[in-house]
């Protein structure tokens, strides 16, 4: 009697993992899996555009500061710049009679001469 109840107990066991997830949809778990890796690769595809997007806007302002700095910003504006002996001048203390100046305008450079 022993030998028969062990024989129907592995029978119950065999019909039962027959009957599992695994047995009767053996690709079922690999679907499950692409799916899964799918759905986390559209997630890093958005935080890179999120990122890229940030950093563009960044990078946008970056220029623009950079841009408003520009010294031809500042000659296009109606200003110069003039050097003597190829650095700006900024006070006229830095000027004595006869030094010799470049001035850049918008349109190019003219030479001068301190009175």
């Amino acid at each position: 009697m022993s030998l028969i109840k062990k024989v129907e107990i592995m029978r119950l066991r065999y019909e039962k993992l027959m009957s599992s997830f695994v047995f009767k949809e053996p690709t079922r778990r690999i679907q499950d899996n692409y799916m899964l890796i799918d759905q986390e690769i559209k997630q890093l595809q958005n935080l890179i555009k999120i990122k890229y997007e940030k950093e563009k806007t960044k990078y946008s302002e970056v220029v623009a500061k950079l841009d408003a700095y520009s010294p031809l910003k500042t000659i296009a504006r109606g200003y110069t710049i003039t050097k003597k002996d190829g650095k700006i001048i900024k006070t006229q203390k830095e000027l004595k009679k006869g030094d010799k100046l470049q001035i850049t305008f918008i349109d190019g450079e003219k030479s001068a001469i301190v009175e």
